[in-house]
């Protein structure tokens, strides 16, 4: 049970939302529901670093069309809270409920306003979180959405203007479930399906038309126990396997996003693995089935691709055995990898329809800042900074959560592993 009501409903703050076109360009080229025209050559962008709320570390975890970024800063007294930038404005303390320490914005919708549009995350602490949303003026506003069955936490992921929510139920001794929630449908449980094995799962966002994707527990293994499946759910077509690829059929297929045409990315584990063993990053279409995208070394592999735009350009993250550490990566139509900024220990996380990218990226003192890669020229107020070395390797929080299989199977398990470890530096 929630421990506020809701101050305004959720409905209410997206009357006003809309979506982005599909006609939009990224750095990709045209849509990828036109197969005839060729990806555009990707041209290595500048990194905008985006400060902090006054602290030492700060991470993006969405960016909307109007380039509008959210996610997390440590603040001057230590506290972790949400934050919106925007060039005009710059990060802006979203705060907190009253009476929590700590916030976090997870997703932007597209907005009418200089500002952006509406924000989702959550308020609370690691013992308790509160799902949320604040408007485009900041006004934070409590969710109620209720606690599945023999859960004691929620966790929101992701959303739309229709006023669907997506998220994660934990805590209470039971296996974490994945759901869906609205103010009209109220909630359900997305992980009880049919599938042998547990109703283990996680939901890790949420397309503009209401098409859910989720990773489940599953027991179609026959000799890998961390056996896992990706599904598409839909409230008309109910759930859609992706199924495994031809390589490995005891490959784990985590996925981590999805866009309006359904293309869905993610990671595939090498099949009967440790925790700290290879991932490859994966890209699945409807049409076309798997993808696997390029690692930088087929020896030390541990890709992750975490977002996906309507061209069907991934972004994430990629060991780089030349430099020692994970880099932001970009990867086309083909399927080829590149970096994102030519030196950055790096991570990248959102990716918009014009082609701009979030996430974050080491600086020389061992913290994260959140940034974003912009194709277009940078001007004031951006501020560049000068990357570290690549043949420097940085240590970060993020470092150890990108190299361990347990702190990528979902978008949530990564945010969470880089706050704590934050938090005990």
């Amino acid at each position: 049970m929630l421990r506020r009501p809701a101050l305004v409903s959720l409905a209410s703050l997206l009357i006003c939302a809309c979506n982005t076109p599909d006609a939009a360009l990224g750095v990709d080229g045209p849509s990828e529901k036109d197969p005839t025209v060729k990806a555009t050559k990707f041209t290595t962008m500048t990194r905008v670093d985006l400060g902090t709320l006054g602290g030492a570390s700060s991470y993006a975890s969405d960016i909307n069309s109007a380039n509008t970024v959210v996610g997390w800063s440590e603040t001057t007294a230590g506290s972790t809270h949400a934050f919106r930038w925007s060039a005009d404005a710059g990060m802006v303390d979203l705060g907190s409920l009253p009476g929590d320490a700590m916030s976090q914005a997870i997703s932007i919708l597209d907005g009418g306003t200089q500002n952006g549009g509406v924000i989702l995350g959550v308020s609370g602490d690691f013992s308790h979180w509160t799902p949320v949303v604040w408007s485009a003026s900041g006004s934070i506003s409590a969710l109620p959405i209720p606690l599945l069955a023999n859960s004691t936490n929620t966790f929101p992921t992701g959303f739309n203007s229709q006023g669907d929510v997506v998220g994660s139920d934990f805590g209470g001794g039971g296996p974490q479930h994945a759901w869906i929630w609205s103010a009209a449908d109220g909630k359900r449980d997305l992980s009880e399906i049919t599938d042998p094995g547990t109703s283990e799962g996680f939901a890790n966002g949420i397309s503009a038309s209401g098409l859910a994707i989720l990773t489940n527990h599953s027991g179609s293994c026959t000799q890998n126990p961390q056996c896992w499946r990706t599904y598409l759910w839909g409230r008309g077509n109910g759930y859609q396997s992706l199924g495994t690829p031809v390589v490995d059929a005891e490959a784990s297929v985590m996925g981590l996003a999805v866009n309006e045409a359904g293309t869905v990315v993610g990671w595939i584990g090498q099949g009967i693995t440790p925790a700290t063993a290879g991932t490859i990053p994966y890209r699945w279409s409807p049409s076309n089935g798997f993808t696997l995208l390029e690692n930088y070394s087929s020896d030390n592999a541990h890709g992750v691709a975490l977002a996906v735009n309507s061209n069907g350009t991934a972004v994430g993250s990629d060991f780089d055995p030349a430099s020692g550490t994970d880099v932001a990566s970009i990867w086309l139509r083909q399927g080829t990898i590149t970096r994102l900024s030519s030196d950055d220990p790096a991570t990248a996380v959102a990716i918009n329809d014009r082609g701009t990218i979030a996430g974050w990226a080491a600086l020389s003192s061992g913290v994260n800042h959140a940034s974003i890669w912009d194709p277009s020229a940078p001007a004031a107020p951006f501020v560049v900074r000068t990357s570290p070395s690549a043949t420097a390797f940085v240590s970060t929080a993020s470092s150890a959560c990108l190299a361990d299989i347990r702190s990528i199977k979902s978008r949530q398990a990564l945010f969470a592993c880089v706050i704590k470890a934050d938090h005990k530096r």
